[in-house]
């Protein structure tokens, strides 16, 4: 058998609290080349204010998703 659905496949959903959202930021230049020189501005910025800022994640927050 080939193709078409199957019961269980592809990618689960994430709950509404954990789905991510576009914000617009205002940085300056010089931040924007370091974090980008370091990965994924986004990811980076998420790890930032999650794991050294003064934010509670949830208990289901996955720091490495």
């Amino acid at each position: 058998m080939r193709g078409g659905k199957r019961a269980g496949s592809g990618r689960k959903k994430k709950p509404d609290h954990l789905r991510r959202e576009l914000v617009t930021l205002r940085l300056p230049q010089w931040m924007i080349s370091q974090l980008k020189s370091n990965g994924e501005i986004g990811y980076l910025i998420e790890e930032l204010l999650a794991k050294k800022g003064s934010l509670n994640p949830p208990d289901d927050y996955d720091f490495n998703s």
